[in-house]
């Protein structure tokens, strides 16, 4: 079977955008139950939390052997915080490493991390070679995870993501892609700049986000501009995948073939619609079961935790149904599983 790295060469993709407070694992494990997309992201993380006694962080990286293709997203502006997260990405298993340069919210971009770091092209090469160099190390043996300074509770819920994974630690190293995902430029489109320099770095893929940091989510995604990096990417050894108002596979993939990009991600359009990888229109009956396969998954998955951050999601899958604005009333409520299927016959209007 053909590594993620080798097959992305030769195909076409359809993924599942990272997004932060969005796909996390049990958002996750729905998609891939539901349609499975050809790769998932997890959320980003912190490189430097991750390496710094930052426990909490290592629920973001878990994931089931069934998500594969599956890539681990890091930001932050630390080079040697991101050559040990990247060590830690290896060391559990993923199929790529993706680095975060396109974040706009102003929590990241204020400390220089994320889409701010489009106007630190220095600093961007550091933060790139390091992750290569961490690959490169990790794949020739030059180098664990024993080696660079991790507390013990850390190296403790490293093995209790590895359990959960079911991997083992004399198991066959994969050779993961190394990528960016980025945007159009800070106030304006800069291209035709930013552009060739991250393509010197020979990344196997880079995603575009078809907007500036300064637009955030606003406006409508240029893809004419990712049409530009498609030009300028022609004639070196890295593929260009667009991001930006995909709204089905269909779509994906006519943008693809109207702009020459490698790949598409869908992002928000996944949110409340699994369905969107399959160009599938969902009965009602069918996003009532999604959304509690979801709420199911999240309790198993964080037993300890509280419906908050499933509330945004129970908003999303009521979308377009008739009774929906008293239905959401009862939905952000909601505290259990049970009380969900107390609710199923107001949701299908039965």
């Amino acid at each position: 079977m053909k590594s993620f790295k080798e097959f992305i060469k030769d195909n076409f993709i359809v993924g599942l955008s990272p997004m932060d407070g969005i796909t996390d694992e049990p958002f996750r494990l729905v998609q891939t139950k539901i349609a499975k997309p050809d790769v998932t992201f997890t959320e980003f993380a912190s490189a430097e939390g991750l390496t710094r006694g930052g426990v909490k962080l290592y629920d973001i990286l878990l994931y089931k052997t069934e998500e594969r293709p599956i890539i681990g997203q890091l930001f932050g502006k630390d080079p040697e915080g991101f050559y040990k997260a990247a060590l830690v990405l290896c060391h559990l298993g993923f199929d790529g490493v993706d680095v975060n340069m396109g974040c706009p919210a102003k929590t990241v971009t204020q400390n220089g991390s994320g889409a701010a770091l489009i106007n630190q092209p220095e600093l961007a090469s550091k933060i790139i070679k390091s992750v290569q160099k961490a690959v490169s190390d990790w794949l020739e043996n030059k180098i664990t995870i024993k080696d660079i300074d991790l507390n013990l509770k850390t190296l403790k819920v490293i093995e209790r993501n590895l359990k959960y994974t079911g991997l083992k630690s004399d198991r066959e190293k994969i050779i993961p892609t190394i990528s960016v995902k980025t945007r159009l430029g800070v106030d304006k489109p800069t291209v035709e700049s930013w552009f060739p320099h991250l393509l010197s770095h020979d990344l196997d893929f880079i995603t575009l986000h078809g907007r500036t940091l300064k637009q955030g989510y606003s406006g409508i995604a240029d893809w004419d501009n990712i049409a530009l990096a498609v030009k300028l990417a022609k004639n070196t050894k890295t593929l260009i995948w667009g991001n930006g108002d995909i709204q089905s596979k269909s779509q994906a993939i006519e943008m693809a073939q109207k702009y020459g990009v490698n790949g598409v991600l869908i992002g928000r359009a996944a949110m409340g619609n699994p369905w969107v990888f399959t160009n599938y229109t969902a009965l009602p009956q069918e996003r009532f079961s999604a959304m509690l396969l979801h709420t199911q998954t999240y309790s198993d998955v964080f037993p300890k935790r509280c419906f908050d951050s499933l509330r945004k999601h129970f908003l999303l899958y009521t979308s377009g149904l008739t009774n929906a604005k008293h239905l959401r009333a009862d939905l952000i409520r909601l505290k259990s599983v049970d009380e969900l299927l107390s609710l199923e016959c107001e949701f299908l209007n039965c």
